[in-house]
């Protein structure tokens, strides 16, 4: 899953541009200032997944169009079985909790924070429950600050601008529960469509249609470009046609021509 944390800033500006939608028109979406967005595709900054959540929402995409995701199809997970995943290798890493079931409300991730790491001013629909594990962190709602370590807990309207940091020595680590929807899995399927066809872009080629490689001909001395061109439609090219056998001839009509002239000067 790391191998998406590059591409995660190329998508948001691909998909952006498909959208027809201005850097400032998603970020305002998001609730992020345009200067973040545009650092955050050209992959000068990372982004957190609450943040990358509103994006994907702007953009209306699914979420897993931009990132890979760990599944959690059952109600219990264990430790050192649980795979983690980054959104951006320097700041957070995170730990699917929860499942998702019908009727299902909230979503739990453990994060690990490292060391100085601040991110960006975010607000979003819901709540968020916060409790600190390991470290010392210091979240900012609004204009008050609220610093944490291991066995404090806060939980807030995740709708007011907020933001955290790693003020320890080293990494964080905390349970983060809100309602925010950080996993799409009732959109698995179209998450895979979209993944593909971001994939088939970045490798160059444009989905759904082949991609053609032709080996240069040097055989008797002819280069591939110096023969006719054919048509668009794939006949050949004016002057022949194509027999049977496959090795073009000369046209009928020139043939006849040909063989009156022979005769003229017999």
């Amino acid at each position: 899953m790391d191998s998406d944390i590059m591409r995660i800033g190329q998508r948001i500006r691909r998909l952006r541009r498909e959208s027809k939608k201005t850097l400032l028109e998603i970020a305002t979406e998001a609730k992020l200032s345009v200067g973040f967005l545009s650092q955050v595709e050209r992959n000068l900054t990372g982004i957190s997944i609450s943040s990358l959540v509103n994006v994907a929402k702007a953009l209306n995409v699914p979420l897993g169009a931009l990132i890979d995701q760990p599944r959690q199809p059952q109600p219990d997970s264990h430790q050192g079985n649980r795979e983690s995943y980054a959104v951006d290798r320097a700041s957070q890493r995170y730990e699917r909790l929860s499942t998702t079931f019908d009727g299902s409300l909230i979503n739990a991730v453990k994060v690990q924070m490292m060391e100085g790491y601040c991110s960006e001013w975010v607000a979003h629909g819901g709540d968020e429950f916060v409790y600190v594990l390991a470290g010392r962190v210091c979240y900012t709602i609004g204009k008050r600050d609220y610093p944490l370590s291991a066995g404090d807990s806060l939980h807030f309207d995740a709708r007011k601008r907020h933001r955290v940091a790693n003020v320890g020595a080293g990494p964080a680590e905390l349970i983060v529960v809100g309602t925010l929807p950080l996993f799409d899995d009732g959109a698995e399927l179209g998450s895979a469509a979209m993944k593909i066809r971001l994939l088939a872009r970045e490798a160059g080629a444009t989905p759904g249609e082949p991609r053609v490689s032709r080996r240069e001909s040097v055989s008797n001395g002819v280069r591939a470009e110096d023969e006719p061109a054919a048509s668009a439609a794939g006949t050949p090219a004016r002057g022949t046609t194509q027999p049977a056998g496959g090795k073009p001839r000369a046209a009928a009509g020139k043939g006849r021509v040909a063989a009156a002239r022979a005769r003229t000067k017999q």
